[in-house]
């Protein structure tokens, strides 16, 4: 699949109308990021994709950046997943979220299913009527979340429809 030198792909949710509500199981919570927490983000993101991040150059060096558009999912009192809900500049009238990372100990919980959907009703909320975000090939868990989700495969790269051909034979609902 991708080889790390070609760009991401990307996804487009064509209309946030249709989105079911978000139910947190009980010892679930939803919140926003707290100033000072950054190194949390950081950890959770490190266990989340195995590299370490900076929430300063990731995050927060945002020109739009604000605190609340950092989302997490907590369980019993403790941060499980993350996202971040926010507007890119090459998408401009467009929600975006990124950095969509789970805890592997909360793997198969549903935790990145409810971060993924606070941050489409947060979007919406918002006054976006669309979301586009960016991923991997080799992210099939993430993919097959996506598309869970409604969201569709975006074409802006002639390698795309190639490696999207690909990225299928692995896509559970097709």
């Amino acid at each position: 699949m991708s080889n790390g030198t070609l760009p991401q792909l990307f996804m487009r949710k064509a209309d946030l109308n249709d989105l079911p509500e978000l139910i947190l199981p009980e010892g679930f919570a939803l919140h926003s990021h707290e100033p000072g927490k950054e190194k949390e983000w950081e950890d959770l993101i490190e266990k989340a994709f195995g590299n370490r991040y900076s929430f300063a150059s990731c995050i927060s060096s945002a020109d739009n950046y604000d605190p609340s558009q950092v989302l997490y999912i907590s369980k019993d009192g403790v941060d499980i997943a993350t996202t971040t809900a926010t507007e890119k500049d090459i998408f401009p009238g467009e929600g975006w979220f990124r950095m969509v990372g789970v805890s592997p100990e909360a793997r198969g919980q549903g935790a990145g299913k409810m971060v993924a959907l606070a941050a489409l009703h947060q979007l919406k909320k918002q006054g976006y009527k669309s979301v586009v975000l960016s991923t991997d090939d080799f992210r099939i868990p993430a993919l097959n979340l996506y598309f869970s989700l409604g969201f569709e495969p975006l074409m802006n790269h002639e390698s795309h429809p190639a490696r999207w051909a690909e990225v299928m034979k692995h896509i559970k609902n097709k």
